[in-house]
């Protein structure tokens, strides 16, 4: 139940992130977005009907609240197989909470955009491309047993 409520939070997210990246230009405008029901066979969790300069395209997008190489793949190749049965004004979108730079680059081999929710986003549009990058969360290095910390380096003096 805690994991339903998790997917459905990253979803509402993911609708409100891809709302504020698609404000930020003027040649897009957002008609509708359509959330699907959750396990209804739906290889999409949501639509977004968009006007590019005067026309219409759909932004299929997935949410994943995982990075993993093979969970991206797995995604990439539900967008794709839902995709190429659709009219080809339908762009497939990767939505995650984080995108590791590994799946950024597994989204454009395949030719998808993405979009996380630390600021990370890469839209192809017909003749519209927004791409957004942010600062790489710091993270320290793990302090190694045989190199003493600048604590016990302080308490010696």
């Amino acid at each position: 139940m805690v994991m339903h409520h998790s997917i459905k939070d990253s979803r509402a997210r993911a609708v409100e992130e891809l709302k504020v990246v698609l404000q930020h230009v003027s040649a897009i405008r957002l008609k509708d977005i359509q959330v699907q029901s959750p396990g209804a066979g739906h290889k999409v969790d949501f639509l977004a009907e968009i006007d590019v300069l005067g026309h219409s395209h759909t932004l299929a997008c997935k949410v994943k609240v995982c990075d993993r190489p093979c969970t991206v793949r797995s995604a990439l190749d539900e967008l794709r197989s839902y995709t190429t049965q659709r009219a080809e004004n339908t762009t497939p979108v990767l939505i995650a909470p984080i995108l590791s730079e590994e799946a950024q680059a597994l989204c454009r081999e395949m030719n998808a955009c993405f979009l996380d929710l630390q600021g990370n986003a890469r839209l192809i549009v017909d003749e519209v491309f927004i791409g957004k990058r942010s600062h790489p969360i710091y993270r320290r290095p793990p302090v190694s047993s045989s190199v003493p910390d600048s604590e016990s380096i302080a308490g010696a003096a």
